[in-house]
């Protein structure tokens, strides 16, 4: 199926489609808009003077590299075709001096999300990132597609998934009519800032500029205030930069899975799979616990952040930037159904703990109930992580010369890489060994249960 045609032939290959035609000029004014700022700056602005012939060199810089970038990119665009083959799965073909040819194999499929730049907003354009499981590059960008053909080659990318996984016929039962959502919660700018102001981090680099400004002017006088715009703009910087990511935070539940929107320069949409998601973590800064306010992050099986771009990567992990308890209780709700944290019990770490941990030692806890472990941790921001049996992939026990002298030792949890790591630390070895046993027994019947829930299922 091409984004352009619509089709929903499912049994034979699709003719080769191209993107957008607008593409070329979409993924070259981003280049054009960094050319002028150089240009603009080098030299204190000389280059837009005026020049040879009455027109600034500046422009005649910033006209031509625009015309040989475009028809770069015309012919990059001409090179690039994807399509369905024979199989089900995508193909892609593409280069100019080199030719690529990649095959994406729906049955490993992980997520389909779709983002929409600033710029490419402007012809209302949208790509989609495809990620799938495996080592190394697992992710595939087609940038881009008009919003409407991106949206429905995201659910018939997902659709001819599910039938692969099903064992049917790829893409059997697909639509290519985004299906219906409810939105759970959407996040209000206001509270996205106060929670980015007064977030852990944020607020110590405040309150250490503020010290340093201070301890500078008293010292050197006022002079010392020159500095409060490079030590206050590093946390200020990290405000803006994650609210313009954030902005707009939306969570709704559809059938395939917890949708998430956000973002205002750059939006992004991305989808929370059923049955994916490997652990989470609830945090709780220090400053954030007189609102009652939360934060959710996740680790998502194939979401690994693998590409490099660790600002994306870390949006990409959250599911609830910030929320109350009971909204944080109903969205973890539908990513891990039948989670219910107030109903685990927690065991507490001995006291004998605060001899390795002395500052968060009374926080240090874990529990279990059918479905999941938890692990309690900190005290300046309290986090909570709690991973699904039938997700965990094992379990080691560290014990540094410290923690044998006392007795103590640590369990981690294993599951596939991402942000969310749960331990149960600092506990008696023998408490740990016996918890370990019995967490690979737990984890094992999870795993046979999924299984026969799955093939019952099929």
């Amino acid at each position: 199926m091409s984004a352009e045609s619509g089709s929903t032939d499912v049994d034979a290959a699709t003719a080769p489609a191209h993107l957008h035609p607008l593409t070329p000029v979409a993924t070259t004014l981003p280049l054009i808009a960094g050319i002028f700022v150089l240009t603009l700056i080098g030299g204190g602005g000389q280059a837009w003077q005026v020049g040879v012939a009455g027109v600034p060199v500046g422009l005649a810089v910033c006209v031509v590299g625009f015309v040989f970038l475009v028809c770069y990119r015309y012919l990059l665009w001409r090179r690039f075709t994807y399509w369905f083959d024979g199989a089900g799965d995508l193909r892609i073909d593409s280069g100019l001096f080199f030719r690529n040819a990649r095959k994406v194999q729906l049955s490993r499929l992980q997520a389909v999300d779709i983002e929409r730049p600033v710029f490419a907003r402007v012809f209302g354009l949208a790509s989609l990132r495809i990620d799938v499981a495996g080592v190394g590059d697992s992710k595939v960008l087609l940038a881009y597609l008009a919003n409407g053909d991106a949206s429905r080659l995201r659910v018939d990318l997902l659709d001819r998934a599910r039938g692969v996984r099903e064992g049917g016929t790829a893409g059997a039962g697909g639509s290519t009519i985004p299906a219906a959502e409810t939105v759970v919660h959407v996040v209000a700018p206001g509270d996205l800032l106060t929670s980015l102001l007064l977030r852990t981090t944020t607020a110590g680099l405040l309150a250490l500029t503020g010290f340093i400004v201070f301890i500078t002017v008293t010292t050197s006088g006022a002079g010392g205030l020159l500095l409060l715009p490079f030590t206050g703009g590093i946390p200020l910087f990290m405000v803006v930069t994650e609210f313009l990511g954030l902005y707009g935070f939306t969570v709704a539940s559809a059938h395939d899975g917890v949708r998430l929107r956000y973002g205002l320069l750059r939006t992004q949409s991305q989808t929370v799979p059923r049955g994916r998601v490997m652990a989470v973590d609830v945090s709780e800064p220090l400053l954030w616990r007189r609102k009652g306010w939360l934060r959710v992050r996740l680790t998502v099986a194939g979401v690994a952040g693998a590409d490099g771009d660790q600002q994306r990567n870390s949006l990409q992990s959250i599911l609830l930037p910030v929320a109350s308890r009971e909204v944080v209780d109903e969205v973890l709700r539908k990513v891990l159904p039948g989670l219910d944290l107030e109903a685990i019990e927690l065991t507490a770490a001995p006291r004998r703990s605060r001899w390795r941990a002395p500052i968060q030692w009374s926080r240090l806890a874990y529990g279990y109930d059918d479905s999941v472990i938890a692990c309690r941790r900190g005290l300046v921001t309290r986090h909570l992580a709690v991973v699904p049996h039938a997700r965990m992939q094992s379990v080691s026990i560290v014990q540094g010369p410290w923690q044998r002298r006392l007795g103590l030792s640590t369990m981690r949890v294993d599951i596939a890489p991402g942000p969310v790591s749960a331990q149960v630390l600092y506990f008696p070895a023998g408490q740990v060994l016996a918890l370990a046993d019995a967490q690979v027994e737990r984890a094992r019947a999870a795993r046979k249960e999924d299984w026969a829930r799955g093939s019952a299922e099929d």
